[in-house]
């Protein structure tokens, strides 16, 4: 079972949208053996609801830890090679190279006591196996609890062995697998139970299913057209004629029996739709459905019109769940049942054909958003990314392995560019060396792509990297006003991160002549004045880094394009902190700061929140601006860069000085050190001034943060809050689920119930 799109990108543990039922042995055992050991290895047959049962161990173990629980769910990462860098990402630690990121996450665990669960290993394991060894050494305050089909086979790991729920030994006995059909059935019959005179039936349904819960909840979703004794007559015959004269039947047996008779009931064009949404790896929306999985040719099964109602049907028969993200529908299949689509799509001969339209609809989505990403289009595009992102990576992993090659790489700079624009350096240049090691770029994509190599590379402080890229690329680019404006673009920044600021402004400017030379709309563009601002203001003509900013900011405002705009409010900000005027800094780089939240870039957060530390203690405020300079340093060591290279780092030195002279030694690094140990959403409201509370032993909630708890517990929807505050529903969203973590709940009745329970009138709101 997968809950990834339950908990998007986020560490939290994911809310339980059915009850739980039973299982108090397992969870006494798996507390009992944390006292023990340090890793717990849930295994068991695909359905049997190993990844609910670690959700709810957790949630007891994680009690009694200081840092709490982070939850990974591995279901759709098909890429080893980022297994590091995805369970870095769940913890907050953001993008780093594949390779370093293990090195990230064991400097982060060293000294935490907290229980990290890594769901649906088995596809994993070996990758899975040597890191948790490695985590493991390495930080002795650290607990594992994994969920997979096999052991991990690590030296210390125990494992517990998932049965199905208990069946009733009497046929009138009471028992977990007929509580949990009980509440399942209630929930698509309202108000339907268990009576003296069904009581038998169910009984006999639970045991010849094994207690199986997914058996069970399958069972269970049929009682919208039958009783429970039409159901036991109907489906038992099956399980007994599966079982021959065997007295007993494999439980995976009693499960496959289970999904064929589920997958036998639904209708010839819902069973082609159940096995072509086997392709999708993670969550998708209906557009995505509807385009991978119809048929275009008159007369096919499954219409794109048809696909709509088609999928209501898988809902209505449990096959497809339901979730709610940003406002909007989408769904996602069990592991389980998406394997078994998976075959009968291989069946069907369909296999083949269903991938290269996955392959097609994303990567168009990518060319489109190419061409979008510097207008006002922009954030629209990041969103979607975040919502496909398990899906945009598996059809590139399966492209690069099934051996396209020079034909990825329009697909690879857009792939990139987006990567780049949300702070993913690190993934960014991993996907980009994985295309270059199978297939050189074509004339057309050879001097871009290997310049956006070596930006990348100089991004994360990698110079030589960058210069040999650069390099060939220089050597590919010829003549072409584009391919040249690229490679002057890196070999300006180039020289910026080594501290020539002279040969970086000539460098950068002449990129800017050579980019409006060829037209280019490319939202990479403007970045070549960002670092020709820097270079200038940081070379000390703050005058002419102040003008280009604020050039930046007026094109930016008037394509809508919200990345560069950012950007160039942060460089405005730098000029002014430059020039000698901190105050006239902070209300640019707290403005540039709130878009580059609001777009997840990594990077340009870390950027701002150094900046306004600066800016904060020049004018004084010497505590709050060390916090902010402990923030941005970890932000800034999990992305892997070092922002102005030397430059910045003197400039960063000599805020620090003047910040230590005004607090003293100790305050200093007791204020540095709390601004480390700062959540990014945390950060990010001291940076804008945001003065937050702190609940008894809970992480503090932000002004915004407490006014949107009190419009939940007035019971407004999402979009209502956005509507009532005049701020995007995405927002609205990232507030709850930041709320959510904060306080440790699960549910918006908790939030509602906490803000009731507060003293009257506080934040001039009644509770």
């Amino acid at each position: 079972m997968s809950l990834a799109s339950l908990e998007h990108r986020s560490g939290r543990l994911p809310a339980e949208l059915t009850s739980f039922v039973g299982r108090r042995a397992e969870l006494d055992e798996i507390a009992r053996l944390f006292t023990r050991c340090r890793l717990v290895t849930l295994t068991g047959p695909g359905g049997v609801g190993k990844t609910r049962l670690a959700l709810r161990a957790a949630v007891h173990v994680g009690d009694g830890l200081p840092d709490g629980v982070r939850f990974v769910d591995l279901g759709s990462l098909r890429d080893p090679a980022l297994l590091a860098q995805t369970v870095a990402e769940r913890l907050e630690l953001l993008d780093q190279e594949p390779a370093a990121a293990l090195d990230v996450l064991i400097a982060h665990l060293a000294d935490r006591r907290m229980l990290l669960v890594l769901d649906t290993c088995e596809h994993l394991v070996d990758a899975v196996a040597l890191l948790s060894e490695t985590l493991l050494r390495s930080a002795p305050g650290l607990l594992v609890l994994a969920t997979g089909r096999q052991p991990l086979e690590v030296p210390g790991e125990h494992t517990v062995v998932v049965a199905p729920l208990s069946c009733p030994e009497a046929p009138a006995g009471p028992c977990e697998s007929m509580e949990l059909f009980a509440d399942r059935a209630a929930a698509v019959v309202p108000g339907w139970r268990i009576t003296d005179a069904n009581r038998d039936a169910v009984a006999l349904l639970c045991h010849r299913l094994d207690g199986i819960p997914l058996a069970i909840e399958l069972a269970a979703v049929q009682l919208r057209a039958l009783s429970v004794e039409q159901l036991l007559d109907r489906f038992g015959d099956r399980l007994v004629l599966a079982r021959g004269r065997r007295t007993s039947l494999p439980r995976h047996r009693t499960l496959r029996t289970a999904i064929d008779w589920s997958h036998e009931l639904c209708t010839p064009p819902e069973r082609l739709l159940w096995a072509r949404l086997s392709v999708f790896a993670g969550d998708f929306d209906l557009e995505s459905a509807e385009h991978v999985c119809r048929d275009d040719a008159d007369g096919g099964e499954l219409p794109a019109e048809h696909v709509l109602d088609t999928l209501a049907g898988l809902v209505a028969k449990s096959v497809v769940l339901r979730v709610e993200r940003d406002g909007d529908a989408r769904y996602r299949m069990l592991d389980t049942l998406r394997e078994y689509g998976a075959e009968r799509l291989a069946e069907l001969g369909q296999r083949e054909r269903t991938r290269e339209r996955a392959f097609d609809w994303f990567t168009g989505q990518i060319h489109r958003a190419r061409e979008e990403l510097a207008t006002a289009a922009q954030p629209g595009w990041l969103r979607w990314f975040r919502d496909e992102q398990a899906n945009v990576r598996a059809v590139l992993d399966h492209a690069l392995r099934d051996g396209h090659g020079s034909d990825l790489y329009p697909v690879f700079l857009g792939f990139c560019r987006i990567l780049a624009l949300q702070g993913l350096i690190g993934e960014a240049r991993h996907w980009l060396r994985r295309l270059l090691a199978i297939a050189a770029p074509d004339q057309t994509c050879a001097a871009e792509a290997l310049a956006l190599g070596g930006l990348l590379a100089t991004l994360q402080d990698d110079l030589d990297e960058g210069r040999g890229m650069v390099g060939r690329a220089a050597d590919r680019a010829g003549d072409d006003p584009a391919g040249l404006a690229y490679v002057r673009q890196v070999q300006g920044t180039i020289e910026l991160y080594s501290d020539r600021m002279a040969e970086a402004a000539r460098l950068l400017a002449e990129a800017g002549r050579l980019h409006g030379a060829a037209g280019s709309r490319d939202v990479l563009v403007p970045i070549a004045r960002v670092f020709l601002s820097a270079a200038c203001s940081l070379a000390g003509d703050t005058e002419e880094g102040e003008r280009h900013a604020a050039a930046i900011v007026r094109e930016a405002e008037d394509s809508g394009e919200q990345w560069c705009l950012s950007y160039g409010l942060c460089m405005r900000a730098l000029a002014h902190l430059l020039a000698g005027d901190p105050a006239a800094a902070l209300p640019h780089v707290r403005a540039g700061l709130a878009v580059k939240d609001e777009l997840e870039d990594r990077l340009g957060v870390a950027l701002a929140l150094d900046i306004t530390g600066a800016c904060l203690i020049g004018t004084g405020a010497f505590g709050a601006g060390v916090r902010l300079f402990g923030a941005g340093d970890r932000l800034r060591t999990f992305i892997g860069t070092a922002l102005f290279g030397r430059q910045h780092a003197q400039l960063r030195a000599f805020f620090e000085k003047f910040a230590r002279d005004g607090l003293g030694d100790a305050a200093f690094t007791a204020a540095f050190t709390a601004g480390r140990s700062l959540d990014t959403a945390g950060a990010v409201a001291e940076a804008l001034g945001e003065a937050p509370e702190r609940p008894a032993g809970r992480r503090a909630l932000t002004r915004r943060e407490r006014e949107v708890a009190a419009l939940v517990a007035d019971g407004l929807s999402n979009r209502e809050i956005a509507e009532r505050l005049v701020i995007s529903k995405r927002t609205v969203d990232s507030h709850i689920e930041h709320i959510l973590g904060k306080l440790g709940f699960t549910s918006r009745v908790q939030i509602a119930t906490w803000h009731a329970e507060r003293p009257h009138g506080e934040d001039g709101h009644a509770p």
